[in-house]
Protein backbone atom coordinates (compact mmCIF):
# COMPACT_ATOMS: atom_id res chain seq x y z
CA UNK A 1 0.00 0.00 0.00
CA UNK A 2 1.47 3.00 -1.01
CA UNK A 3 1.06 6.48 1.09
CA UNK A 4 2.77 8.85 2.97
CA UNK A 5 4.79 8.27 6.21
CA UNK A 6 2.77 8.32 9.33
CA UNK A 7 2.65 11.95 10.58
CA UNK A 8 3.47 10.43 14.52
CA UNK A 9 4.66 14.09 15.68
CA UNK A 10 6.89 12.30 18.18
CA UNK A 11 9.64 14.17 19.92
CA UNK A 12 13.44 12.94 19.81
CA UNK A 13 13.53 13.26 23.67
CA UNK A 14 15.63 9.96 25.22
CA UNK A 15 14.07 7.08 26.68
CA UNK A 16 15.94 7.56 29.75
CA UNK A 17 14.10 11.04 30.58
CA UNK A 18 10.47 9.63 29.12
CA UNK A 19 11.03 7.13 31.58
CA UNK A 20 9.02 3.78 30.88
CA UNK A 21 5.78 3.67 33.14
CA UNK A 22 2.62 2.98 31.12
CA UNK A 23 0.90 6.08 29.66
CA UNK A 24 -2.61 4.73 28.68
CA UNK A 25 -4.26 7.97 28.30
CA UNK A 26 -1.74 8.99 25.99
CA UNK A 27 -1.76 5.52 24.34
CA UNK A 28 -5.73 6.35 23.60
CA UNK A 29 -4.86 9.84 22.39
CA UNK A 30 -2.34 8.74 20.19
CA UNK A 31 -4.47 6.52 18.94
CA UNK A 32 -6.88 8.86 17.64
CA UNK A 33 -4.98 11.53 16.57
CA UNK A 34 -3.03 8.88 14.06
CA UNK A 35 -6.46 7.31 13.01
CA UNK A 36 -8.25 10.74 12.21
CA UNK A 37 -4.91 12.07 10.62
CA UNK A 38 -4.56 9.12 8.06
CA UNK A 39 -7.95 7.73 8.15
CA UNK A 40 -7.65 7.33 4.01
CA UNK A 41 -4.59 4.92 4.53
CA UNK A 42 -6.23 2.98 7.23
CA UNK A 43 -9.40 2.29 5.18
CA UNK A 44 -7.35 1.32 2.20
CA UNK A 45 -5.25 -1.25 4.28
CA UNK A 46 -8.64 -2.41 5.84
CA UNK A 47 -11.25 -2.73 3.13
CA UNK A 48 -9.59 -5.27 0.84
CA UNK A 49 -8.77 -7.81 3.90
CA UNK A 50 -12.00 -6.90 5.21
CA UNK A 51 -13.74 -7.41 2.15
CA UNK A 52 -12.73 -10.94 1.69
CA UNK A 53 -12.79 -11.97 5.41
CA UNK A 54 -16.49 -11.37 4.28
CA UNK A 55 -16.65 -12.80 1.36
CA UNK A 56 -15.30 -16.01 2.85
CA UNK A 57 -17.79 -15.88 5.46
CA UNK A 58 -20.77 -15.92 2.83
CA UNK A 59 -19.31 -18.46 0.70
CA UNK A 60 -18.94 -20.76 4.15
CA UNK A 61 -22.41 -19.95 4.90
CA UNK A 62 -23.78 -20.79 1.29
CA UNK A 63 -21.96 -24.05 1.56
CA UNK A 64 -23.07 -25.34 5.39
CA UNK A 65 -26.86 -24.70 3.76
CA UNK A 66 -25.97 -26.37 0.80
CA UNK A 67 -24.30 -29.39 2.66
CA UNK A 68 -27.59 -28.96 5.69
CA UNK A 69 -30.30 -28.93 2.66
CA UNK A 70 -29.08 -32.71 1.61
CA UNK A 71 -29.35 -34.13 5.21
CA UNK A 72 -32.95 -35.37 5.74
CA UNK A 73 -34.41 -34.38 8.53
CA UNK A 74 -34.32 -37.14 11.63
CA UNK A 75 -31.62 -38.57 9.90
CA UNK A 76 -28.70 -36.27 11.22
CA UNK A 77 -27.01 -39.19 13.35
CA UNK A 78 -26.37 -41.03 9.51
CA UNK A 79 -24.87 -37.96 8.23
CA UNK A 80 -21.60 -37.59 10.74
CA UNK A 81 -19.62 -36.86 7.43
CA UNK A 82 -21.98 -34.19 6.02
CA UNK A 83 -21.77 -32.88 10.06
CA UNK A 84 -17.39 -33.27 9.82
CA UNK A 85 -17.50 -31.06 6.65
CA UNK A 86 -20.21 -28.34 7.76
CA UNK A 87 -18.21 -28.29 11.37
CA UNK A 88 -14.82 -27.81 9.38
CA UNK A 89 -16.47 -25.23 6.55
CA UNK A 90 -17.35 -22.89 9.29
CA UNK A 91 -14.69 -22.70 11.62
CA UNK A 92 -12.35 -22.99 9.16
CA UNK A 93 -13.76 -19.66 7.46
CA UNK A 94 -14.12 -18.06 10.80
CA UNK A 95 -9.80 -18.83 11.37
CA UNK A 96 -9.46 -17.38 7.56
CA UNK A 97 -11.03 -14.21 8.61
CA UNK A 98 -9.14 -14.23 11.77
CA UNK A 99 -5.73 -14.61 9.70
CA UNK A 100 -7.04 -11.41 7.14
CA UNK A 101 -7.51 -9.36 10.24
CA UNK A 102 -3.96 -10.25 11.54
CA UNK A 103 -2.85 -9.36 7.51
CA UNK A 104 -4.61 -6.27 8.42
CA UNK A 105 -3.01 -5.54 11.93
CA UNK A 106 0.38 -6.36 10.09
CA UNK A 107 -0.03 -3.72 7.36
CA UNK A 108 -1.14 -1.22 10.25
CA UNK A 109 1.38 -1.76 12.18
CA UNK A 110 4.11 -1.79 9.15
CA UNK A 111 2.89 2.41 8.44
CA UNK A 112 2.54 3.08 12.37
CA UNK A 113 5.63 1.42 13.16
CA UNK A 114 7.62 2.93 10.23
CA UNK A 115 8.55 -0.50 9.79
CA UNK A 116 8.89 -0.27 5.91
CA UNK A 117 11.34 2.62 5.64
CA UNK A 118 14.65 2.06 3.82
CA UNK A 119 12.07 -0.68 1.17
CA UNK A 120 12.51 1.72 -1.91
CA UNK A 121 14.02 0.26 -4.69
CA UNK A 122 14.75 2.15 -7.91
CA UNK A 123 11.90 4.45 -6.93
CA UNK A 124 9.54 1.86 -6.37
CA UNK A 125 7.90 1.33 -2.75
CA UNK A 126 6.61 -1.87 -1.74
CA UNK A 127 3.23 -2.35 -0.03
CA UNK A 128 2.38 -2.44 3.35
CA UNK A 129 1.67 -6.01 3.37
CA UNK A 130 4.86 -6.92 1.85
CA UNK A 131 6.38 -7.11 5.87
CA UNK A 132 3.73 -9.37 6.40
CA UNK A 133 4.52 -11.63 3.77
CA UNK A 134 7.82 -11.63 4.41
CA UNK A 135 7.07 -12.65 8.16
CA UNK A 136 4.10 -15.36 6.65
CA UNK A 137 5.36 -18.28 8.86
CA UNK A 138 5.49 -16.74 11.70
CA UNK A 139 2.14 -14.41 11.42
CA UNK A 140 0.29 -17.85 10.37
CA UNK A 141 1.70 -19.18 13.59
CA UNK A 142 0.28 -16.26 15.67
CA UNK A 143 -2.79 -16.58 14.10
CA UNK A 144 -3.19 -19.78 14.60
CA UNK A 145 -2.43 -19.22 18.41
CA UNK A 146 -4.53 -16.36 19.53
CA UNK A 147 -7.77 -17.74 17.30
CA UNK A 148 -7.46 -20.86 19.45
CA UNK A 149 -6.94 -18.60 22.58
CA UNK A 150 -10.32 -17.18 21.57
CA UNK A 151 -12.20 -20.41 20.20
CA UNK A 152 -11.46 -21.55 23.58
CA UNK A 153 -12.67 -18.52 25.48
CA UNK A 154 -15.73 -18.88 23.75
CA UNK A 155 -16.80 -22.74 23.89
CA UNK A 156 -15.65 -22.29 27.85
CA UNK A 157 -18.15 -19.17 27.96
CA UNK A 158 -20.93 -21.73 26.00
CA UNK A 159 -20.41 -24.07 28.43
CA UNK A 160 -20.94 -21.78 31.36
CA UNK A 161 -24.05 -20.08 30.17
CA UNK A 162 -25.93 -23.54 29.31
CA UNK A 163 -25.12 -24.56 32.78
CA UNK A 164 -26.93 -21.46 33.63
CA UNK A 165 -29.62 -22.76 31.68
CA UNK A 166 -30.06 -25.53 33.42
CA UNK A 167 -30.03 -24.15 37.10
CA UNK A 168 -32.18 -21.13 36.17
CA UNK A 169 -34.69 -21.22 32.83
CA UNK A 170 -35.53 -17.68 33.17
CA UNK A 171 -31.79 -16.82 32.56
CA UNK A 172 -32.28 -17.78 28.83
CA UNK A 173 -33.67 -14.47 28.07
CA UNK A 174 -30.84 -13.12 28.74
CA UNK A 175 -28.59 -15.27 26.53
CA UNK A 176 -27.82 -12.57 23.78
CA UNK A 177 -26.87 -9.95 26.18
CA UNK A 178 -24.95 -12.28 28.53
CA UNK A 179 -23.03 -13.56 25.22
CA UNK A 180 -22.27 -10.32 23.30
CA UNK A 181 -20.37 -9.12 27.14
CA UNK A 182 -18.64 -12.56 27.05
CA UNK A 183 -17.28 -12.16 23.83
CA UNK A 184 -15.90 -8.38 24.22
CA UNK A 185 -14.25 -10.10 27.53
CA UNK A 186 -12.33 -12.78 25.49
CA UNK A 187 -11.22 -10.56 23.04
CA UNK A 188 -9.88 -8.15 25.53
CA UNK A 189 -7.90 -10.88 27.02
CA UNK A 190 -6.68 -12.21 23.55
CA UNK A 191 -5.67 -8.63 22.77
CA UNK A 192 -3.06 -8.52 25.03
CA UNK A 193 -1.31 -10.94 22.61
CA UNK A 194 -2.03 -8.32 19.80
CA UNK A 195 1.18 -6.84 19.77
CA UNK A 196 3.04 -10.49 18.43
CA UNK A 197 1.96 -9.59 15.22
CA UNK A 198 4.17 -6.17 15.52
CA UNK A 199 6.93 -7.58 17.16
CA UNK A 200 7.56 -10.26 14.75
CA UNK A 201 7.86 -8.17 11.72
CA UNK A 202 10.40 -6.63 13.45
CA UNK A 203 12.44 -9.98 12.75
CA UNK A 204 14.25 -11.84 14.78
CA UNK A 205 11.84 -12.33 17.01
CA UNK A 206 10.79 -15.82 17.97
CA UNK A 207 6.85 -16.39 17.66
CA UNK A 208 6.59 -17.63 21.46
CA UNK A 209 8.95 -14.77 22.91
CA UNK A 210 6.84 -12.17 20.35
CA UNK A 211 3.82 -13.38 22.31
CA UNK A 212 5.32 -13.60 25.72
CA UNK A 213 6.77 -9.95 25.48
CA UNK A 214 3.14 -8.65 24.02
CA UNK A 215 1.69 -9.60 27.56
CA UNK A 216 4.59 -7.99 29.44
CA UNK A 217 3.86 -5.00 27.12
CA UNK A 218 -0.13 -4.76 27.11
CA UNK A 219 0.94 -4.87 30.90
CA UNK A 220 -0.73 -1.48 32.37
CA UNK A 221 -2.70 -0.61 29.40
CA UNK A 222 -5.45 -2.96 29.96
CA UNK A 223 -8.08 -0.19 30.55
CA UNK A 224 -7.00 1.16 27.42
CA UNK A 225 -7.24 -2.20 25.03
CA UNK A 226 -11.13 -2.81 27.12
CA UNK A 227 -12.24 0.66 25.29
CA UNK A 228 -10.67 0.10 22.24
CA UNK A 229 -12.08 -3.47 21.74
CA UNK A 230 -15.24 -2.44 23.34
CA UNK A 231 -15.10 0.54 20.76
CA UNK A 232 -14.39 -2.06 18.07
CA UNK A 233 -17.54 -3.96 19.26
CA UNK A 234 -19.47 -1.34 19.61
CA UNK A 235 -18.98 0.56 16.93
CA UNK A 236 -19.26 -2.28 14.52
CA UNK A 237 -22.49 -3.35 16.06
CA UNK A 238 -24.24 0.37 15.44
CA UNK A 239 -22.69 0.51 11.99
CA UNK A 240 -23.86 -2.43 10.69
CA UNK A 241 -27.21 -1.55 12.31
CA UNK A 242 -27.23 1.90 10.84
CA UNK A 243 -26.52 -0.01 7.20
CA UNK A 244 -29.05 -2.67 7.01
CA UNK A 245 -32.33 0.38 8.43
CA UNK A 246 -30.97 2.84 6.30
CA UNK A 247 -29.52 1.66 2.90
CA UNK A 248 -33.06 0.89 2.17
CA UNK A 249 -33.53 4.23 2.18
CA UNK A 250 -31.56 5.16 -1.25
CA UNK A 251 -32.62 2.38 -3.72
CA UNK A 252 -35.63 1.82 -4.97
CA UNK A 253 -37.74 -0.36 -3.75
CA UNK A 254 -37.96 -2.61 -6.48
CA UNK A 255 -34.21 -3.52 -6.60
CA UNK A 256 -34.15 -4.69 -2.24
CA UNK A 257 -35.76 -7.68 -3.12
CA UNK A 258 -33.11 -8.68 -6.16
CA UNK A 259 -30.80 -11.85 -5.53
CA UNK A 260 -27.66 -9.47 -5.55
CA UNK A 261 -29.24 -7.09 -2.90
CA UNK A 262 -27.73 -9.16 -0.41
CA UNK A 263 -24.46 -8.94 -1.63
CA UNK A 264 -24.25 -5.38 -1.70
CA UNK A 265 -25.89 -4.67 2.06
CA UNK A 266 -22.98 -7.35 3.09
CA UNK A 267 -20.32 -5.35 1.29
CA UNK A 268 -21.74 -2.02 2.71
CA UNK A 269 -21.93 -3.47 5.63
CA UNK A 270 -18.69 -4.77 6.38
CA UNK A 271 -16.68 -1.75 4.34
CA UNK A 272 -19.07 0.57 7.07
CA UNK A 273 -17.46 -1.65 9.62
CA UNK A 274 -13.82 -1.82 8.23
CA UNK A 275 -13.15 1.52 9.91
CA UNK A 276 -14.51 0.88 13.01
CA UNK A 277 -11.32 -1.77 14.02
CA UNK A 278 -8.55 0.68 12.96
CA UNK A 279 -7.89 2.02 16.16
CA UNK A 280 -7.26 -1.14 18.32
CA UNK A 281 -4.70 -1.85 15.63
CA UNK A 282 -3.02 1.41 15.87
CA UNK A 283 -2.89 0.82 19.31
CA UNK A 284 -1.94 -2.70 19.04
CA UNK A 285 1.27 -1.25 17.17
CA UNK A 286 2.17 1.85 19.69
CA UNK A 287 2.17 -0.71 22.61
CA UNK A 288 5.01 -3.10 20.51
CA UNK A 289 7.01 -0.23 19.86
CA UNK A 290 7.29 1.77 23.29
CA UNK A 291 9.51 4.13 22.44
CA UNK A 292 7.94 5.49 19.58
CA UNK A 293 5.15 5.41 22.04
CA UNK A 294 6.90 7.17 24.96
CA UNK A 295 9.03 9.49 22.47
CA UNK A 296 5.74 11.09 22.30
CA UNK A 297 4.88 14.73 22.98
CA UNK A 298 2.12 13.81 25.16
CA UNK A 299 4.28 11.71 27.26
CA UNK A 300 6.66 14.68 27.74
CA UNK A 301 4.16 17.41 28.47
CA UNK A 302 2.52 14.72 30.97
CA UNK A 303 5.47 14.16 33.09
CA UNK A 304 6.92 17.69 33.24
CA UNK A 305 3.04 18.86 34.51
Amino acid sequence: MQGEAVETNYSHVLQSEIGRAPQPGVLLRNVHSIYHAQFGRWFGIMAPTSLLAGLVLVLADQQIRAINRSITRGEVLFHKGDLLAMGAVRYGSFFLSWLLGCFALAAIATAVNDLDRGDEVEGWKRDSYQRAREHLGGLIASALITFSAFLLGAFAMSFIELAAIVRWSHFSKYNYPVTVIGMVLIAILVSWLGASIPLILKGNTPVGAALKKSVELSNGYEGALFLLVAESVAGSMIVWYAVVHSLPLFLPQHLIHTAWYGWLLNAVGVLAASTIDAPLFIGLSLIADPERLNASPLVASELTA
